[in-house]
């Protein structure tokens, strides 16, 4: 198949999917953390796309957010989890004790503009939407 490109992440690591692909995936890899390591992940001018593929460990919920189901202050990460970081988020994975191997997608996030996407603007206060 010409154009095609087969690349081992667990070899590689990550690789740079702007040489391939036009759209806004910036970056792709396999990482990993030993047990008990932290990596903060802010998605900043960015988004962020997390899946566990191996491992366990925690994720930082927003300090401004209240869960009472998880008191410790973290979303338990187990295999098969999926977590996305939103432009302007940010959260700590730490690693449990057999540590955390994920993959990781950073996408690129257009900037923000007071109109939601499709150019609607919210009514003025005291109109009717049409």
């Amino acid at each position: 198949m010409p154009g095609t490109v087969i690349t081992d992440l667990r070899r590689r690591g990550a690789v740079d999917p702007g040489r391939l692909l036009a759209g806004p995936l910036r970056a792709v890899g396999l990482q990993r953390l030993e047990p008990g390591r932290s990596a903060a992940v802010t998605a900043d001018g960015v988004e962020h796309a997390l899946y566990v593929t191996a491992g366990s460990g925690l994720a930082a919920l927003p300090e401004d957010a209240v869960h009472p189901d998880h008191p410790d202050a973290g979303l338990p990460l187990v295999e098969g989890t999926a977590v996305v970081l939103p432009l302007g988020s940010r959260t700590v994975l730490t690693a449990g004790t057999a540590g955390l191997e994920y993959f990781h997608a950073v996408l690129a996030a257009p900037a923000l503009t007071g109109a939601p996407p499709g150019g609607c603007e919210a009514p003025p206060e005291g109109g009717d939407p049409e």
